[in-house]
């Protein structure tokens, strides 16, 4: 049986591993991409939001590996305090 990968609020909170809040806030500050990561269920405005639970999981991959992209980068820049010269 095909899994369902377009899922509602409650569903795909569970699935993601993050609260219904914070999925609504990232659609809200345009995070998440309307028709890749969540859609209107008419198409119309005020009707329910589904979830692409799937693009939502690699926008997760993408972002985990683009802050431990920064987290090299940032310890690189730090400054040892190796003795000179022995």
């Amino acid at each position: 049986m095909k899994k369902e990968i377009w899922l509602g609020a409650a569903m795909a909170s569970k699935d993601l591993g993050m609260s219904q809040a914070t999925l609504w806030n990232l659609k809200s500050k345009k995070v998440l991409k309307a028709g890749i990561h969540w859609l209107y269920v008419t198409g119309l405005p005020k009707s329910n939001v589904k979830w692409n639970v799937e693009a939502i999981r690699q926008w997760q991959i993408d972002q985990t590996l683009i802050q431990e992209e920064k987290n090299k980068k940032a310890a690189k820049n730090i400054s040892t305090f190796e003795a000179v010269g022995v």
